[in-house]
C-alpha cells in the first residue's frame, strides 16, 4: 500500500476532537483497532450518524451504569469506516476503535442526542498499532472453553487471519462477558493489562462453572 494514501486515513492525536457525539449501549464493548457493527434506526441516533458524517466521523461508545442515565466514565472513539443506507430508512455502519476516553461532560442537544466534552490525553498509546506478545493458542482455547460454556461457537478460521492487536480486541468484544467485565476490559491502563485481565476473567468463570459441577461429579 501506498504510504501516503495509508496516511490518509490515519487517525493521529491531533485528529481527535475535544467533543463528539456519544452512543450509550448496554452492555456493548468496542475497543481500539476492534470493529463494531451497528444497525441505526431511532431518529435521533441517524441524526447523530448523519451529524458525524459531515465531520470527524467519530462517535464515542459507552456503556449505562444503571437505568438512571448514568454513565460509566470511559468509553472508546470509533470511527465510521462505512455504511449504507436502507430501503426501510436505516443505517447500517461499522465503526472501527480509535482511541479510550473519560467522559468529562455531556448536554442533550436539539437533535435528541448527547455531545460531550472528552479527555484521552492518557490514552493517546491507543492509536499506535503495535503488535503485543500474545500466546494466540493459550488465549483462542481459553475462549473455546468460555464459549463452549456458553452454548456458543468461535470459527477459528477466521482468528487465524487476525493480527495479535485484532484478535484481542475482536475476541473480547465478542464474548459474552457481563457488563462489568466488559468494563474492566475497557479500562485496562495498557495492552498488557488488558490481556492480564481478560485471562483473568475467563479463568475466574471457568473455576466457576467446574466448581458448580463438582458437587455432582462427586455424587
Amino acid at each position: 500500500m501506498d504510504d501516503n494514501i495509508k496516511k490518509l486515513f490515519d487517525i493521529k492525536a491531533k485528529d481527535i476532537p475535544s467533543s463528539i457525539p456519544i452512543f450509550p449501549l448496554d452492555n456493548v464493548l468496542l475497543l481500539p483497532f476492534g470493529k463494531l457493527p451497528l444497525n441505526i434506526f431511532e431518529e435521533r441516533y441517524i441524526k447523530m450518524t448523519l451529524d458525524s458524517l459531515k465531520t470527524h466521523r467519530m462517535i464515542g461508545i459507552i456503556q449505562p451504569k444503571n437505568n438512571n442515565n448514568e454513565l460509566f466514565q470511559m468509553g472508546c472513539i470509533g470511527k465510521i469506516t462505512s455504511y449504507i443506507e436502507t430501503p426501510d430508512y436505516r443505517l447500517v455502519l461499522n465503526l472501527e476503535g480509535v482511541c479510550r476516553f473519560v467522559l468529562l461532560d455531556r448536554n442533550l442537544n436539539t437533535h435528541g442526542y448527547y455531545q460531550a466534552t472528552i479527555d484521552c490525553n492518557d490514552y493517546l498509546e491507543d492509536l499506535n498499532n503495535v503488535e503485543p506478545n500474545l500466546d494466540r493458542t493459550s488465549l483462542i482455547q481459553k475462549y473455546t472453553n468460555f464459549f463452549k460454556m456458553k452454548k456458543l461457537d468461535i470459527d477459528k478460521d477466521v482468528l487465524s487471519e487476525t493480527s495479535n492487536l485484532q484478535l484481542l480486541s475482536t475476541l473480547a468484544m465478542l464474548a459474552p462477558f457481563n457488563k462489568i467485565d466488559k468494563q474492566a476490559i475497557l479500562e485496562s491502563p495498557n495492552v498488557l493489562s488488558r490481556i492480564n485481565t481478560i485471562n483473568s476473567i475467563l479463568d475466574l468463570n471457568t473455576f466457576q462453572v467446574l466448581s458448580s459441577k463438582e458437587p455432582n461429579q462427586l455424587n
